[in-house]
């Protein structure tokens, strides 16, 4: 499996605290199936981009060494978490950010109720700069929820979604779930992750959590947006967007 969604990278945001936590954090992905990991920790500042950068690398590359003095042959794969702003319209090269070099960026909205009157801006202004933009766990956000509309008016644009494995089993709560599970079901969404933060709750076991997956998610569909497209994003391949219904 790859996990494209990730805060395991130590001391860089709110999740890992240090290097031993990180290592943890890997081996349980490894343990648990995981092939690929994708280092995603948070991006706020846009005139920050080059030295969030050089810092993200400097701790992957402090990772990987980790990694392999402790035989842990987990692959990590550099990314970002962006979160979106109308600062975003004076950014420079957002190149850096991307998930392993290629064209796909995560990004995320916030989560509290805003004003989303420039939301399809933002991701507008991702496209026309020849991003794919993959917008992290939309079942979680309040205003996806007091309108539906957002998302058919980002789908039709050509964002992709992610959703997290926390809310596809319950855990960020009923109404989360039930759009996780709509989402990944009729094809709307093509990433399934962890998002992962700590060792005992947003962790990396994803067997564990596999194992509590409603019946309506299927192994095809695990397969689909936990192998096969985030495969393409790690190579810089298109994903073809395949629908088999519309949001209620």
């Amino acid at each position: 499996m790859i996990d494209i969604h990730s805060h395991v990278l130590f001391d860089i945001d709110d999740g890992a605290e240090d290097l031993q936590t990180s290592l943890q954090l890997c081996l349980d992905s490894y343990r648990n199936g995981c092939d690929d990991l994708v280092l995603t920790p948070h991006f706020f500042e846009y005139d920050t981009v080059s030295d969030f950068v050089n810092e993200r690398n400097e701790k992957i590359e402090e990772l990987r060494k980790a990694l392999a003095e402790k035989n842990i042959p987990l692959r990590i794969h550099p990314g970002a978490e962006l979160f979106l702003t109308d600062d975003i319209f004076d950014a420079e090269s957002l190149e850096g950010l991307t998930i392993n070099g290629s064209r796909y960026l995560l990004c995320e909205m916030p989560l509290i109720p805003f004003d989303t009157r420039f939301v399809t801006r933002w991701f507008e202004n991702l496209i026309d700069r020849g991003y794919t933009p993959i917008l992290a766990h939309p079942e979680r956000y309040v205003e996806v929820h007091n309108d539906y509309q957002l998302l058919e008016d980002l789908i039709d644009r050509g964002v992709l979604f992610q959703v997290n494995l926390d809310s596809l089993i319950g855990l960020n709560g009923l109404q989360p779930q039930i759009l996780a599970v709509d989402l990944v079901e009729q094809g709307f969404a093509q990433f399934i992750a962890s998002d992962a933060h700590d060792i005992e709750f947003r962790h990396t076991r994803l067997i564990e959590k596999l194992n509590e997956l409603p019946d309506e998610i299927t192994e095809e569909m695990v397969e689909q947006c936990m192998i096969v497209n985030p495969q393409k994003v790690l190579n810089n391949e298109e994903i073809e967007i395949e629908i088999t219904d519309i949001l209620d």
